[in-house]
């Protein structure tokens, strides 16, 4: 029984009491620096053990490492505190591990961390901690998003950004685990998500509906060149060459990787770019329309949807099983118009991807649509005995991919541009 009486020893002018039991040393903190008060304290914490049975014993150690374990952790916690919600989001984007995303990502996913944020704040204020989110918690937000009817896509991107900070952040939060890794993705539901392909006839009434001569220019130039319309926005002159009738730029969504993409000029394009070089001063081509769409993204959205819905195609619809109303026209039609014409003109799919800076043949398959008006014209012809004729031929494969990009702009002139987006539809027939 004398190794359960115990020892004093002095760190400083502090006593502390080590003693062993079972083979098990507690050493603990007296608090005094009176040799007689601290022999006083051994004797009464000591006296438990010299007559306690072996259970009693144990389960008495089992108390005292527990305690000392939490005491070990409060310490921890309290010299480095683990990351609470309210900064992980700046803890996310300062992480050397996280992805390299574009800017533009970048902010979608901050949208979706603020939404995630002020869930917490309003259901769960007591929790503050990262590592206070356990997978109960990480359940009831995926129930509430599915309450809410987001779509499948938007459901697992918000999920996703969950599991990605977490993975990231895994040595400042300091948690047991990942409490998202248990949420399954949605089957995301193609079709009724996709943007509708516009006609050349939906694509002059757009035109011709639009507010104003910028809305109206930037439109022409989305539907002529197939871009973004954050590239569409920010065109700067020196990206256009009149010369060669090429435009380069760097699109935003790919910037981080250094990637340019060429479009070529067509003739009514250069003919747009000219009348605008003449109305407009500084380095951008809308300049008016910059400042609006760098103070609020949606801005320039907002007023093309509202041009759609001018024209009769109308942005937005609503699916049953859907809160919000999805989105059928946009900016982004104009992308899906620009690589339908192109294609059904026979430029090679690979041209299409180049210009427009996909990386994928998957686009092939969503962009080319063929509308009604071409069956119908097919249909006609063939009812009047007239076969149709075969596409005239391309120019032949070159070394460098910019020759065959200026060989089919010069298959257009500003006199011919309306006769060969008839034969463009007479092709797709074909």
């Amino acid at each position: 029984m004398k190794h359960r009486t115990g020892y004093l020893f002095q760190r400083g002018k502090q006593y502390y009491l080590q003693y062993r039991i079972e083979g098990k040393t507690i050493v603990e903190r007296l608090g005094t620096d009176n040799k007689d008060e601290a022999e006083k304290m051994r004797a009464e914490k000591m006296r438990a053990f010299t007559t306690a049975a072996r259970a009693d014993a144990l389960a008495v150690i089992k108390d005292k490492l527990s305690d000392a374990k939490t005491e070990a952790q409060t310490a921890k916690d309290k010299a480095n505190p683990p990351l609470n919600i309210a900064g992980a989001w700046r803890a996310y984007e300062a992480a050397s591990n996280r992805p390299d995303s574009s800017e533009r990502t970048l902010y979608g996913y901050e949208c979706s961390w603020k939404r995630f944020a002020a869930w917490m704040h309003d259901k769960h204020p007591g929790k503050l901690l990262m590592r206070d989110i356990d997978a109960d918690t990480a359940a009831a937000y995926a129930q509430h998003l599915a309450a809410e009817k987001v779509s499948a896509s938007t459901f697992n991107q918000h999920i996703g950004l969950l599991r990605l900070v977490w993975r990231c952040l895994a040595g400042q939060i300091r948690g047991t685990g990942n409490p998202w890794m248990d949420i399954a993705k949605k089957r995301a539901q193609r079709l009724q998500h996709r943007h509708k392909a516009i006609t050349a006839e939906q694509f002059d009434n757009l035109l011709k509906a639009a507010p104003d001569a910028d809305i109206h220019d930037l439109l022409f130039v989305l539907g002529w060149t197939g871009q973004r319309l954050v590239d569409g926005v920010m065109l700067r002159w020196d990206a256009i060459d009149f010369k060669r009738r090429v435009i380069t730029l760097h699109p935003v969504k790919t910037a981080r990787t250094g990637k340019a993409v060429h479009i070529p000029i067509m003739p009514p394009l250069a003919e747009l770019f000219q009348k605008r070089r003449e109305m407009v001063t500084g380095a951008q081509v809308f300049p008016e329309l910059v400042p609006d769409y760098e103070r609020d993204r949606s801005a320039i959205s907002k007023r093309i949807q509202k041009t759609f819905d001018k024209a009769g195609l109308s942005p937005r619809d609503n699916l049953p099983g859907l809160k919000r109303a999805v989105a059928f026209y946009g900016a982004h039609s104009l992308r899906h118009f620009f690589a339908t014409q192109a294609l059904t003109a026979g430029i090679p799919g690979e041209i299409v991807k180049r210009i427009t800076g996909h990386t994928s043949d998957d686009m092939l398959e969503g962009y080319q649509h063929i509308d009604a008006a071409m069956i119908g014209g097919l249909a006609d012809r063939i009812g009047n005995g007239h076969t149709p004729t075969a596409p005239t031929a391309l120019p032949a494969p070159a070394t460098d991919w910019r020759a065959q990009v200026l060989a089919l702009a010069d298959r257009l002139t500003a006199r011919t541009w309306k006769a060969v987006r008839e034969e463009m539809r007479d092709l797709a027939g074909g």
